[in-house]
């Protein structure tokens, strides 16, 4: 997708781009060498320029260059071209600022980071990231993230999977997103809320180690769920844009039971 991106220079918007597409101009390579459908000589030379500099990023896997060059809103159209080196995750909290679990899903498979355990291994994890998927997070995880670890600086290319899903429909919060896609939880988290999460980090404190199980649980199927919303939402994203780029695979949470299993069982 994001080689069929021309929203990446000032002066080329939704509306020319989408001339671009219906004019035959559907990727960078098919940019031709003179006069451009609907683009005046200024902005082609612009946008010429801007290619040049995004196939150079491309190659050098700078996803951070590349991600300054789009829109906020339209990051999503990296997924594909860096999902390998992406992560899912979503924190709990104790009420506060204080973090006190992290769900993560990237290549390694998913873990969670707990506090007074290996929460402050989460900068070091980080480093490897070059976009990450969060619901909501543009507002909460990475404004609480930043403040508990301040020399960590989020990548550029961050897909909020809540802007994204709320452009294909979707106006309400994650769980009910979840149900509206037929992803379900076991009977032991499932309809868990992040009020209930503050509980059980509070019953955990209290001696009760069922109530961490079942708080991490919760916390990696959060995680867990969010690959399978993006790489849904992506391909939503493309067929409503009609490009000719290929999809990607969709991860489903059962890809991931295994691992969740491990994930649980290396808990104090």
């Amino acid at each position: 997708m994001i080689r069929s991106s021309f929203r990446i220079t000032p002066g080329v918007g939704a509306w020319l781009e989408s001339r671009l597409w219906d004019a035959g101009v559907r990727c960078w390579d098919d940019l031709p060498a003179g006069a451009l459908p609907a683009v005046g000589l200024k902005v082609a030379a612009r946008l010429r320029e801007a290619v040049a500099r995004a196939r150079e990023a491309l190659a050098a896997r700078d996803a951070e260059a590349l991600a300054r060059m789009l829109p906020r809103a339209e990051r999503w159209r990296l997924y594909a071209a860096f999902a390998g080196e992406a992560c899912f995750l979503d924190i709990e909290t104790d009420g506060t600022d204080r973090i006190t679990a992290i769900g993560l899903l990237d290549r390694t498979g998913p873990r969670v980071l707990l506090a007074g355990r290996d929460l402050d291994t989460f900068e070091e994890l980080a480093a490897g990231w070059k976009l990450i998927g969060t619901f909501n997070g543009q507002a909460f995880d990475l404004p609480v993230l930043r403040r508990r670890f301040p020399r960590w600086t989020p990548p550029l290319a961050h897909v909020d999977l809540c802007h994204l899903w709320r452009r294909l429909g979707h106006a309400g919060g994650l769980k009910a997103l979840e149900l509206a896609e037929g992803l379900r939880r076991p009977p032991q988290i499932a309809g868990l809320t992040g009020l209930d999460a503050i509980r059980l980090w509070q019953a955990h404190l209290a001696g009760d180690a069922a109530a961490l199980r079942i708080l991490c649980e919760y916390n990696l199927y959060d995680a867990v769920h969010l690959r399978t919303l993006m790489d849904r939402g992506y391909n939503r994203m493309l067929a409503r844009l009609r490009l000719p780029a290929d999809p990607v695979p969709v991860a489903e949470p059962g890809d991931f039971r295994y691992d969740l299993s491990k994930a649980l069982l290396v808990l104090p």
